[in-house]
């Protein structure tokens, strides 16, 4: 994908949207946050630094049971790494 300058983004989103740019940079903070958020919270899950209720409390079952599924996926693919290897 194409990197584009920040402000031309921006300009852009102005255009696009017809929102003045305080609003779409409250828009950018709270997606940005939620990303990040969960992110970290898959991380710790994964790593064992917060149990799976809290995990599901936080992110939801459904997107739970996808981080369940795309890890199990990875640990078959490892074991089948290591027996063909």
């Amino acid at each position: 994908m194409a990197q584009l300058d920040t402000t031309k983004e921006l300009d852009f989103l102005i255009h696009e949207t017809e929102q003045n740019s305080s609003h779409i940079l409250a828009q950018a903070m709270q997606e940005g946050i939620h990303l990040l958020f969960k992110r970290y919270v898959t991380e710790a899950y994964i790593v064992n630094r917060i149990d799976r209720d809290k995990a599901l409390k936080m992110l939801g079952a459904e997107e739970i049971a996808a981080i369940e599924y795309a890890w199990q996926a990875v640990e078959k693919d490892i074991a089948w790494g290591m027996s063909n290897g």
